[in-house]
């Protein structure tokens, strides 16, 4: 017989005492864990990635801020990168070495768009904000052009990234912009990509109205902090809980 069923027979005035202590011990677990987790997954300020398509591909890991970019509905600004990247066209394979780095948005419209704050004026060979949606809901940023432009304008919006995308660099001189081209009529919603050796680009895949589309999966990583308190608190109950019902 083992020490719970023991001390209810012996203690008949409390005959319930042993198995409501059982039960709260194993709920405690059960709410540790959850506590642990949940707000791992809700709060989460770095995501796993990977994508791949027309021979470019890379994963590894971002750093999202946790605070919400003003003037831009769903944004949060990317601040850190790390992986590994290839193109099988031009035949390498490199190390992410870190992001390029920009300003947040401003100057932002009434319409909510805006001009890239990392831009091909600036010497890139990519237009890029490095902002991240994960709610995958990326609102259309991309404002009318100027007159006598020849680009129509781009009024499309939706995916992880915007229309301007993630910019960060590759060991060996090379760079890579991972853009979303948002939910086109017909086509639905698409990524693009692109890398260039400085600051010349090299291969393209999926340029808006293409019909192509590079696979995109992103995934919150659970906080180190809350993967501490959920091992330390099982190890806290786990000892009184042998304690308690040693046979």
């Amino acid at each position: 017989m083992n020490s719970c069923n023991l001390q209810t027979a012996i203690v008949a005035a409390r005959p319930f005492k042993s198995k409501l202590t059982c039960s709260k011990l194993f709920a405690c677990m059960g709410l540790a864990i959850g506590l642990a987790v949940v707000p791992s997954a809700a709060k989460a300020d770095s995501y796993t990635f990977s994508f791949s398509g027309g021979g470019l591909s890379g994963s590894g890991i971002i750093v999202v801020s946790n605070t919400a970019v003003p003037g831009v509905p769903g944004g949060y600004q990317i601040t850190g990168i790390n992986g590994t990247f290839s193109d099988a066209n031009a035949g390498f394979t490199g190390a992410i070495t870190g992001l390029q780095t920009t300003s947040l948005p401003s100057n932002i419209n009434p319409d909510g768009t805006f001009l890239p704050p990392g831009s091909q004026a600036a010497g890139f060979p990519f237009s890029f904000d490095n902002l991240f949606f994960p709610g995958g809901n990326s609102p259309a940023v991309c404002p009318p052009p100027a007159p006598g432009d020849p680009e129509p304008p781009y009024p499309f919006g939706g995916g992880l990234f915007d229309i301007y995308g993630l910019y960060f660099n590759v060991e060996g001189g090379y760079s890579v912009d991972l853009w979303s081209n948002g939910v086109v009529p017909q086509l639905g919603l698409t990524y693009g990509v692109g890398d260039a050796l400085n600051g010349t680009v090299l291969n393209t895949f999926a340029e808006p109205f293409s019909g192509d589309s590079v696979d995109v999966t992103t995934a919150p990583t659970p906080e180190p902090g809350s993967l501490l308190l959920l091992g330390t608190g099982l190890i806290g109950l786990m000892v009184p809980l042998r304690r308690k019902f040693k046979m």
